[in-house]
């Protein structure tokens, strides 16, 4: 006998299943070696006990299906005692394996964002030694020397890395969304720098990019993250054959009747990013389902099928639109699009070619020593006044001693024994009015929005540069 849920897993009708062996109604194999047929009727008879199974069991359907499964079988016995029959109790967990599978994805990655950031932190010191060194370097050298040329190249290459690393972090930290108003040209071409270092050469990357200063309301680190994923999918899809990814962006104007198959857009100006590829193109049969959660084309343990759903996500979540085109053997074509936004973006403090100076002091604070001599050279060459600590104790020390003595500190965010912000809430405690400035390579305590909440002045990241940190202290020090 079975019931209606066993016909339902199975495939397999009650009229059908008399007469019929059991290795064929009832499929159940070994998740690992799925060819290890798990005879249950046998396992009972053998024991003339109850046999429980919850792990790593198979049941596969009729038609091929595959269901995860919990599986109990006990004997059924005459008034004798005498076995003479058996029966099986199967349940379907394909459910509660796949949270467990995201469970354990989910604590993978936060182990994986805890390691990056520690790596990330250490990383920007070295850079902000090197990047440092280089800028104080090339003040004393002159511009036709042949050194301040090298020199140059390595402020470049240095200034790369620091990009690198900030684009690595975008994706293991994680934020709530926040939109603003950004230019999407810088975006896209900041994502294509960091894919070009992460994709082999014989993938070649094209870009036509036609937009300038078009400006949407987004996330800039959800645009890198749906810019990246669509291209790493499309690398994977040319893995073995290599082929041309082709990024192209442009201003569209869409009108009543295109947005008829673009469900969400209103008519009127859009973004258009196209990402194309020549690789084999996806099956017609199942490009309906690649949005899909889970849904995945890749061999085990390459992917979690979560990629393109949320790519199709974000775009939702700003009011966008994303189609897929794509023929066997021709590529696939993947199209974003985008509101275009009248307003202006948010500017970051502007780049000018002199660096601003003072004659304030500056009370500086980083565990790294070779930081601190950089730094302190740095600022005394910009006119300031310095006193250094390479521990917050020794800070707070100092800072209690005379504490209208500085006009400014500046504080990293991870030392031993005392974060950052721990030594801003003290400093503060004496003179509440003192300007602080946290610079941190990686932190997964404060972030910008996070430091004005604590009354900070300003949050800066690794590597320290000269132009754009002179350019923070000195709005600082003017509005106070």
């Amino acid at each position: 006998m079975i019931n209606a849920i066993g016909e339902k897993l199975t495939g397999w009708k009650q009229s059908e299943v008399f007469g019929t062996p059991m290795e064929k109604v009832l499929k159940i194999v070994d998740a690992k070696n799925k060819e290890a047929y798990i005879d249950v009727v046998k396992l009972v008879l053998e024991s003339s006990s109850i046999v429980k199974t919850f792990n790593d069991n198979l049941l596969i359907s009729r038609k091929g299906k595959v269901y995860n499964v919990a599986v109990i079988s006990a004997p059924i016995k005459n008034e004798n005692g005498v076995i003479i029959g058996v029966a099986i109790v199967f349940r379907d967990i394909s459910k509660e394996k796949r949270i467990e599978k995201e469970m354990v994805n989910m604590q993978k990655m936060e182990s994986i964002g805890t390691l990056t950031g520690g790596i990330a932190h250490d990383f920007n010191n070295i850079l902000g030694i090197i990047l440092g060194n280089t800028e104080l370097a090339l003040e004393d050298i002159p511009e036709f020397n042949r050194a301040h040329f090298n020199l140059k190249e390595i402020q470049t290459a240095s200034l790369r890395a620091a990009n690198i690393v900030r684009q690595l972090l975008s994706f293991t930290r994680t934020t709530d969304q926040k939109l603003h108003h950004i230019q999407i040209t810088p975006v896209i071409k900041d994502a294509l720098k960091f894919l070009r270092s992460t994709i082999p050469t014989f993938i070649d990357i094209k870009q036509d990019i036609t937009t300038k200063d078009e400006t949407i309301l987004a996330d800039p680190t959800q645009i890198n993250q749906i810019i990246i994923n669509l291209c790493i999918n499309a690398f994977h899809a040319m893995e073995q054959i290599g082929g041309d990814i082709i990024v192209t962006v442009a201003k569209v104007n869409l009108n009543d009747n295109s947005v008829k198959d673009l469900p969400g857009l209103k008519s009127g100006d859009h973004v258009k990013i196209m990402i194309s590829d020549t690789g084999p193109g996806i099956d017609s049969k199942i490009i309906h389902r690649i949005f899909d959660p889970y849904f995945t084309t890749k061999e085990v343990g390459k992917g979690s099928g979560m990629g393109l759903a949320v790519v199709h996500g974000i775009v939702k979540s700003h009011s966008g639109a994303i189609t897929v085109e794509s023929s066997p053997g021709k590529g696939t074509e993947f199209s974003i699009f985008f509101p275009l936004n009248r307003e202006q973006p948010i500017v970051n403090i502007q780049e000018g070619r002199e660096i601003p100076r003072g004659n304030e002091t500056i009370l500086f604070v980083d565990d790294e020593i070779s930081i601190v001599k950089m730094v302190q050279r740095m600022f005394e060459r910009l006119g300031y006044r310095v006193e250094t600590a390479t521990t917050p104790q020794k800070a707070l020390e100092r800072f209690r001693e005379n504490p209208d003595q500085f006009d400014l500190v500046i504080s990293d965010m991870t030392m031993p024994q005392m974060t950052g912000v721990q030594l801003s809430e003290k400093l503060m405690d004496i003179r509440p009015d003192i300007p602080i400035i946290i610079s941190t390579g990686h932190s997964a305590i404060v972030d910008e929005e996070k430091a004005k909440e604590l009354g900070l002045a300003a949050y800066i990241m690794k590597p320290i540069n000269m132009l754009e940190t002179a350019q923070v202290i000195r709005k600082i020090l003017d509005k106070n």
